[in-house]
């Protein structure tokens, strides 16, 4: 009884950090993100070794995170306490479900997508939790900072009273048969040198042990013990009259099962079903445009394989401009951030959201990098580009006097003007606007606002200061690069690339350049081309997913896509030039 007070002194107090605010050490020491992470992206983001933390210790010890700290599995286990009869903490074979489930979530992130993070049980708490609880919270009376409202949290909080609610039915239903986390933990309790004795002969067949059995894997003497399944709750020990039941070390007694139980055909089901649906996701994109991300948010494959749809962004965004994708991002980003400028808009001078991103799916970026506040006009973050619906727009359609937006624009110096007409007309420049959403959030009409941002042309229109192209693009597939790079295209043939696009440039009508863009078959492909590039006499800069400048040349990659600047002679603005092309449509 003594160590079921305790098991459940940890659970509170883990329950407790987790509404804390660092609630991102619960999302970096998830060993399922971590894998969806490292595969998916082909790269573990440096934060998400603290999964070690957990991992390691179930290989000995079994699954003691999802009976000791998982709070998740805590407020399961709160909606569970003596509800069910005896029978219902039995083995049910519907308990392999969610190791087909970590099969489907592996599948795809093998195939570059973080879907199967949805299912993840931190992520879904924090994302309900953020999300939906507190601005229940807030506009039931309590004193929350602000009156937060999220696209789809009514919908989130359906879901996780859901999954509260199926306690009612079986004991702790999400973490015995939904639950990825589990099961990785699961599989990998395998190993654990920590095994349950169940002497038959001094056993008085109570069952009493099943009483308050977490995991439903059946400690109750005459029966097989299934590692995999157990929580190491010890309620099973608490609860047993004769002082039979105890946790031994090594070696494992005849009526223990080490592994899941599971049908190989399912399984080999689940993988393919996991390969299938990245494609499928893809191709029923329905948006023509790509989603307006975060400021630091990575080129959209990248993003999509990195993001684990913890809500943790949405919630820092001091204007509330972000909020979970419905269908803006296609079904792969469903639950991905995007900023929707008609509710918030994005902060001049907030990092946050770069701060908190535990996959790093938004890189960190400083104010100064930014250049909303500073008046960096070279080459600041860009999120979109806004235009006038000038059928819309009242000096514009009507001849009424109207001048928010110009007066809600943050840039210095501003990116919406006016014109000098007897009606000042609001006026977009293309090459000082950053996206940022505040002339749409602050526009007076109502409906469909007047003036929009999309990034579905971020770029197109800007221009890098001092910059110009000299003369037409040519195209090479890879059947005819020979004719471009003599001698030299083999390697890059080798590493993956389909086609290039080579456009000639000019800086301040005095230095040529040549921008050259590799596209690969893959963001791994690219990330190899741009290792096997030499290093020497380089430093690295903020660009893409990973950039290198040298004394007259810049190569960047970004996605699939590998660019490389070259120009003939030194003093050109490179930075610049690469910034305005990253990202681009």
């Amino acid at each position: 009884m003594r160590l079921a007070r305790l098991r459940l002194l940890s659970q509170i107090v883990f329950l407790a950090l987790f509404l804390s605010p660092p609630v991102a050490i619960f999302l970096k020491s998830d060993p399922f993100l971590a894998l969806i992470d490292g595969v998916a992206a082909r790269a573990l983001a440096v934060g998400m070794l603290w999964s070690l933390v957990v991992l390691i210790p179930t290989f000995f010890l079994g699954r003691f995170f999802c009976g000791w700290i998982c709070p998740l599995g805590t407020l399961n286990h709160l909606f569970s306490l003596g509800r069910h009869r005896l029978d219902s903490h039995h083995y049910r074979p519907w308990q392999r479900v969610k190791y087909y489930l970590l099969a489907i979530a592996v599948a795809a992130a093998v195939f570059g997508s973080s879907v199967g993070a949805l299912l993840d049980p931190i992520a879904l708490l924090t994302r309900s939790i953020k999300l939906a609880v507190l601005p229940v919270l807030h506009y039931a009376g309590l004193p929350i900072l602000r009156p937060p409202h999220y696209a789809q949290g009514w919908f989130l909080g359906a879901l996780f009273l859901a999954v509260l609610a199926s306690n009612f039915l079986v004991t702790r239903f999400w973490c015995r048969a939904l639950c990825p986390l589990g099961a990785l933990l699961g599989l990998a309790s395998r190993w654990s040198i920590i095994a349950l004795r169940k002497p038959s002969e001094i056993c008085g067949q109570c069952n009493l042990c099943l009483k308050d059995c977490q995991g439903g894997d059946e400690p109750a003497p005459g029966r097989v013990w299934r590692k995999a399944e157990c929580h190491l709750c010890m309620n099973c020990v608490a609860g047993c009259p004769d002082a039979s039941l105890h946790f031994g070390f090594s070696p494992q007694p005849a009526t223990t099962l080490e592994r899941p139980d599971l049908a190989r055909r399912a399984a080999l089901m689940s993988l393919a079903g996991g390969a299938a649906a990245v494609p499928l996701l893809r191709a029923g994109v329905a948006t023509p445009a790509r989603p307006i991300r975060p400021p630091g948010a990575r080129a959209e494959p990248a993003f999509l394989s990195r993001c684990i749809r913890c809500g943790e962004c949405m919630k820092v965004c001091p204007n509330n401009a972000l909020h979970p994708a419905i269908a803006e991002a296609g079904a792969e980003g469903f639950w991905t951030p995007v900023v929707i400028p008609r509710a918030g808009y994005c902060e001049p001078s907030c990092i946050l959201c770069g701060q908190v991103c535990p996959t790093e799916a938004i890189r960190r970026f400083t104010a100064e990098e930014k250049g909303w506040v500073t008046g960096r006009r070279d080459a600041p973050i860009r999120i979109g580009m806004a235009f006038v619906d000038r059928g819309r727009c009242l000096p514009w359609a009507m001849e009424t006097e109207c001048i928010v937006c110009e007066e809600w624009c943050p840039t210095s110096p501003k990116a919406i003007t006016l014109s000098t007409h007897t009606v000042r007309q609001p006026l977009v420049n293309p090459n000082l606007c950053v996206g940022c959403g505040a002339c749409e959030y602050a526009c007076p009409i109502k409906d469909r606002p007047a003036i929009y941002v999309t990034s579905a042309t971020t770029f197109l229109l800007a221009k890098a200061d001092g910059w110009s192209r000299s003369g037409a693009t040519r195209t090479f597939e890879a059947s005819n690069l020979w004719e471009y790079l003599d001698g030299g295209a083999d390697k890059y043939i080798n590493a993956g690339v389909l086609r290039v696009a080579s456009t000639p440039y000019r800086y301040q009508n005095r230095i040529e350049a040549v921008v050259d863009v590799y596209t690969l078959r893959s963001t791994e492909a690219a990330r190899g081309l741009f290792e096997s590039e030499s290093g020497a006499g380089s430093h690295p800069v903020a660009i893409g997913d990973a950039a290198r400048i040298y004394r007259a040349s810049l190569t960047f990659r970004e996605g699939p896509r590998f660019v490389r600047i070259t120009a003939y002679a030194e003093g050109a603005d490179l930075i610049a030039l690469a910034r305005t092309l990253a990202r681009r449509e």
